[in-house]
């Protein structure tokens, strides 16, 4: 057993209890700062990296257990307003995070629907242009007046570049990259690449890096955190739309 002026936590009868120590009943008012232990438990939950659905499963997973039915005894006592609290956010969080699925679903939908339709429009311009050549044979003056621009035109554009298409997003090589891919834009001098952990629409966006080509590698990234990431293409005059947002949960 440890002196009158150096007990410790493992010793028996010795007690702590408001900043001091009690040996076998008796405070120690010698030693009001006791040493901490080596092995005092702590929660480590890693609320920061979970996505919703995540932070709902852990809800899901506590709330029984701090809150059990009776006549089990709760592990924890003195947690029924916590408990209380944690299940109305947790209600919250699902139906908030119900209708952005829901929406989310939709948005797939009729993003699949506008680049289905797109696809065969271009495939009619092709068509068309195809057509027209045909006709013409070459003659400029013929090809000028259909609207369709010359290939051969000198004139600078004034126009900035279009919206960027097809972007798509691939677990890297490594942990915590991205690998990611989109149809260049003729107009395009470089392009912007930004990223959001929070909100697709709403952000807030954090530019990632600034590219000549239509692919890079997102690098130092957070592992398990579901992202989106969107791309802008930059020219002469001006810039162009951001593509549609691309989600991905980095590797």
């Amino acid at each position: 057993m440890a002196d009158a002026h150096n007990p410790h936590y493992d010793d028996p009868l010795v007690f702590y209890d408001a900043g001091f120590f009690y040996a076998d009943g008796v405070p120690d008012i010698t030693n009001p700062t006791p040493r901490r232990s080596k092995h005092m438990s702590s929660i480590s939950a890693g609320l920061s990296r979970k996505n919703p659905a995540q932070l709902i499963a852990l809800a899901d997973l506590v709330i029984p257990k701090l809150a059990p039915t009776a006549p089990a005894t709760p592990p924890i006592p003195n947690m029924a307003a916590k408990v209380t609290s944690l299940t109305t956010k947790r209600d919250a969080a699902k139906t908030a995070n119900d209708t952005y699925e829901a929406a989310k679903a939709a948005l797939v939908a009729l993003k699949s629907a506008r680049d289905d339709a797109a696809d065969d429009l271009r495939k009619e311009h092709v068509s068309v242009i195809s057509a027209v050549e045909s006709e013409a044979k070459g003659d400029t003056t013929m090809l000028a007046a259909t609207g369709y621009p010359l290939a051969s035109a000198s004139t600078p554009s004034t126009t900035p570049p279009g919206q960027i298409f097809n972007l798509t997003l691939t677990a890297g090589d490594h942990e915590g990259t991205l690998d990611l891919t989109f149809d260049p834009e003729a107009l395009a001098k470089t392009y912007e690449v930004q990223l959001t952990s929070v909100h697709p629409v709403d952000g807030p966006w954090t530019t990632m890096a600034q590219i000549t080509t239509s692919s890079t590698t997102l690098t130092g990234l957070t592992s398990g955190q579901r992202v989106w990431v969107r791309v802008r293409a930059i020219g002469s005059n001006g810039m162009g739309a951001w593509s549609d947002p691309a989600t991905k949960i980095v590797p």
